[in-house]
């Protein structure tokens, strides 16, 4: 076969489908292994900011219980006041509102985390009863009809819709 222009010409258009083809293909291998790869990335990126969520949520619960167990008054002024408030004076109350505050800040993030699906059940519950029997006690009561507009609409919305008949029963707890 003799190589005319022709010839040629179709010879290098072919060559040049050739290459587009690969071309092509390659480009859309490489296009879906990078979006594996970054699905990859998102998913481990999201489970270590699910971990941190939960780190932060645990050790701010953990720091308030801290804080009420740091010394016995402070212990027993919390525990009277979500018992009776009338049992504390002026100043007394006024320390019990301001732990009530920090406490609430603390389950109110991890309300939000919980609905924002950084955190899952297993940990919402155990916190969940622990929230609602503090919400419930006497006390805490008062405290939250002089206090509630301090606190986000759903997570006021949460607590109000809830009941003492809401949590596992805990008869027997004094804190």
């Amino acid at each position: 076969m003799r190589l005319t222009r022709k010839n040629a010409a179709k010879a290098m258009n072919n060559t040049l489908e050739i290459i587009q083809i690969v071309s092509s293909v390659t480009g859309s291998v490489a296009v879906a292994l990078t979006v594996v790869y970054l699905a990859i990335q998102v998913r481990a990126s999201t489970r270590a900011t699910y971990s941190q969520t939960y780190q932060t949520a645990v050790a701010a619960l953990g720091d308030m219980a801290a804080i009420v167990a740091e010394s016995k008054e402070k212990s027993r002024l919390y525990a009277d006041g979500m018992a009776d408030p009338d049992k504390l004076d002026k100043d007394e109350y006024l320390q019990f509102a301001y732990l009530g505050i920090s406490l609430f800040r603390k389950y109110e993030n991890a309300y939000f985390q919980y609905r924002s699906g950084m955190i899952d059940d297993a940990f919402w519950d155990g916190h969940r009863d622990n929230l609602l029997w503090f919400f419930h006690r006497p006390g805490t009561q008062r405290w939250w009809r002089e206090r509630r507009l301090g606190f986000s609409k759903p997570f006021r919305e949460y607590l109000e819709s809830t009941s003492a008949r809401d949590m596992a029963a805990q008869d027997d707890r004094y804190v």
